[in-house]
C-alpha cells in the first residue's frame, strides 16, 4: 500500500497493520541500509521483531543490508549484559544461517568514554538524573560512531527507534514537534544522511506488550522470557514502594 494511503486506511487496520505496511513501503522505496538502535527493552525489541519478520517476508532480491546495533556501556547488572550479548549473537547467528542481510553488533564505548576513566581520571561527578553525562558518553556517542560507519559505506541509513507517543507527556510532545516526510521520516538532528523512522510511534504500552507474548519466541530464536520477567519484577517493586 502507498504510504499516501497509510492515513487513509488507518481507521480500518490496527496497529499491527499500520507498521507493517509503514515498514514494507519504506524498505522497498529506496537502496537505503536501515539501522535498527537496539537496547533490549521492549519498544526496541517490537521494532526489532517487525523488521525480522519483514525481512523473512521477502524474496532474496528485495532484501538489503539492516543492522542492529546495541550499546554496551561495560557497567550494566551482569545478567542485563549477558542477555545483550547472547542476543545480538543469537541474531548474528540466525541470520547467518539463513542468509539474511542483517548484521547484528554492540557497540562499546573507547576507553577515553569509559565511566571509571571519566569518573576517576577526570574528575567527574558521579551521574544523577540531572546530570546523565554516562549516558551521552557511554551509550550515545558509541552508537553514533557504529551509525556513522554505516553512513561512510552506504552514503545515507534510516534510523529506526522504538520510541512512542504514549511513553511520556514529554516524549509525546517532542514527537509531535517533528517535521514527518510523506514516508514518515524526520531527518536526523546531528547525522547529516541519516533519516529516522519511529514505526511504532503510537502503540500504546499494552499493544506492545500484548505482541511480545503473543509473537514469543521471536523469529531469530531464544525467547523474551528474561526480558519479560525482568519487567514484571521492576513492576513489583515499584508497587511495593
Amino acid at each position: 500500500m502507498p504510504l499516501s494511503q497509510l492515513a487513509t486506511a488507518s481507521k480500518q487496520l490496527s496497529q499491527v497493520e499500520i507498521s507493517k505496511e509503514l515498514l514494507l513501503s519504506n524498505y522497498l522505496a529506496d537502496n537505503r541500509p536501515w539501522v535498527v538502535a537496539y537496547s533490549g527493552g521492549k519498544d526496541s525489541t517490537l521494532v526489532l521483531q517487525l523488521v525480522y519478520e519483514l525481512i523473512n517476508s521477502l524474496s532474496p532480491e528485495q532484501r538489503k543490508p539492516v543492522y542492529v546495533l546495541a550499546s554496551d556501556t561495560r557497567v550494566e547488572a551482569p545478567n542485563v549484559e549477558d542477555y545483550l550479548s547472547r542476543r545480538i549473537t543469537e541474531i548474528s547467528a540466525h541470520a547467518l544461517a539463513n542468509g539474511l542481510p542483517i548484521h547484528a553488533e554492540l557497540a562499546q564505548p573507547t576507553m577515553e568514554q569509559s565511566f571509571w576513566v571519566n569518573l576517576i581520571g577526570k574528575g567527574y561527578p558521579p551521574p544523577t538524573r540531572w546530570f546523565r553525562w554516562c549516558t551521552s558518553k557511554m551509550k550515545i556517542k558509541p552508537m553514533q560512531t557504529a551509525i556513522e560507519n554505516v553512513i561512510k559505506q552506504y552514503g545515507s541509513v534510516i534510523l529506526l527507534l522504538g520510541t512512542r507517543m504514549g511513553e511520556s507527556i514529554q516524549r509525546s510532545q517532542t514527537m509531535s514537534k517533528r517535521e514527518l516526510s510523506s514516508r514518515k521520516l524526520n531527518p536526523h538532528t546531528e547525522m547529516a544522511n541519516a533519516l529516522v523512522m519511529s514505526p511504532i510511534a503510537d502503540w500504546s504500552s499494552d499493544e506492545v506488550w500484548e505482541y511480545l507474548f503473543t509473537n514469543n519466541p521471536p523469529p531469530w530464536g531464544g525467547s523474551h522470557d528474561f526480558m519479560l520477567n525482568l519487567y514484571r519484577q521492576v513492576n513489583v517493586r515499584w508497587q511495593s514502594i
